[in-house]
């Protein structure tokens, strides 16, 4: 075989694994202008969509590799899109999706521009245990505020179909759940994985995607779902350490089982990049499981209110990438407005520290101090509670 034909072969197969979608999303002890939140910047929700991603700090990485970096954080997000949000009062979250794209020929889409305005009409996510309950809500006809925003513009995995219930955010109860990324080998497991899930959870899923199943995973290893409406953050990162390791386990035995080796990479190459809420609290991981590639990005800006979580930061000026963070490989912030912000390692031989997106412009590392020993504290802690977790969910064998 030619150099130049195996050449073609690993650009297939890598083509194949292509897939990458963008969010933002914001968590508070107050209130956020989602007007402000997803269009501010010249690097808003809209240009997420449709232009060349902003990667400030990327290069330092120690994995960087320059011919991976667009599988994994595409510039054509234009499969659907979705927005979900808190009001005052409710446990539950709205939602308003479309399979359509958020803008086309430079005009953002109609339901998009009214959802922002109060005008469109939302579907509230009711309680009940045993089936999927939404309902269409009148237009509050005011700008919407929320103390939990979360947004999305999706890239299609090549499999998937582009309707509105593939749309994120997807809604588990009182949780809205996201994801970036694609789950290797998911079509090979997809039927055994839906036999493992509690019945409970199965009318939930409405869609056929690799990201809502990993929500419902993550909500049949949540202690207290459906019962409780609001969780507490031990449980939280506790089911959300459980379901990358799940989803990690599933994905090995088919690489074990399977000689195609479709994805060209040392270990099956799941891309895990999980953001979820419960209207007051956020966990979010970024997680690649091939020990030499980058997840796709995430970073994080602390403000006086709470946090934000996007796929890039929201504009290239070099005073406002002060205020972000790149969240580091394999690592899990959380935040509740009583804790604060905290990040952590979850896995011990594949962890890379945080760094300033302002370092795009050093050159450099800022990293947090006293790294090395977090890693070695937290990734103990992550395993333990990941063992735990594990117990509850039937072996993938």
């Amino acid at each position: 075989m030619t150099s130049y034909y195996k050449l073609l072969l690993f650009l297939a197969a890598a083509a194949r694994c292509v897939t990458a979608c963008r969010f933002i999303a914001y968590c508070g002890n107050r209130t956020v202008d989602a007007r402000k939140l997803l269009l501010d910047g010249e690097n808003n929700l809209l240009a997420l969509a449709t232009s060349r991603p902003l990667l400030p700090a990327l290069s330092l990485s120690r994995h960087y590799d320059e011919a991976q970096v667009p599988l994994r954080n595409v510039e054509k997000n234009l499969d659907g899109y979705g927005v979900s949000w808190y009001e005052e009062g409710e446990s539950f979250p709205r939602r308003v999706r479309s399979a359509n794209p958020i803008i086309k020929d430079n005009v953002s889409d109609a339901t998009f521009q009214n959802l922002l305005d109060g005008r469109a009409v939302p579907m509230l996510f009711r309680t009940g245990l045993d089936k999927c309950i939404e309902e269409p809500q009148p237009p509050s006809n005011e700008a919407l505020e929320s103390r939990a925003v979360f947004a999305h513009v999706r890239a299609a995995s090549p499999n998937s179909t582009q309707k509105e219930t593939n749309s994120h955010p997807f809604a588990f109860h009182t949780l809205t759940w996201l994801h970036n990324g694609h789950v290797w080998g998911f079509e090979k497991f997809r039927e055994a994985l839906i036999a493992k899930l509690p019945k409970k959870l199965l009318p939930l899923v409405a869609g056929d995607t690799d990201s809502e199943l990993a929500g419902a995973v993550f909500a049949s290893h949540l202690a207290g779902f459906p019962y409780r409406k609001t969780y507490d953050l031990v449980a939280l990162r506790a089911a959300m350490l459980a379901t990358v390791a799940n989803l990690r386990e599933r994905s090995l035995r088919v690489h074990e089982t399977d000689d195609s080796h479709e994805c060209p990479a040392d270990m099956p190459p799941s891309s895990l990049n999980f953001a979820v809420s419960d209207g007051r609290s956020l966990v979010v991981i970024r997680f690649r499981s091939s020990m030499s590639e980058d997840p796709p990005t995430l970073y994080y800006r602390q403000v006086e209110e709470g946090v934000i979580v996007a796929s890039e930061p929201s504009s290239s000026d070099a005073e406002t990438l002060k205020e972000w963070t790149l969240l580091g490989k394999n690592r899990m912030l959380s935040y509740s407005p009583s804790t604060g912000v905290h990040v952590e390692c979850v896995c011990p031989h594949s962890c890379d520290a945080d760094v300033s997106a302002a370092a795009h412009f050093s050159g450099r590392s800022d990293v947090h101090a006293g790294f090395d020993r977090e890693v070695a504290v937290s990734c103990a802690a992550a395993a333990v509670l990941a063992f735990l977790l594990g117990r509850r969910w039937p072996s993938a064998r």
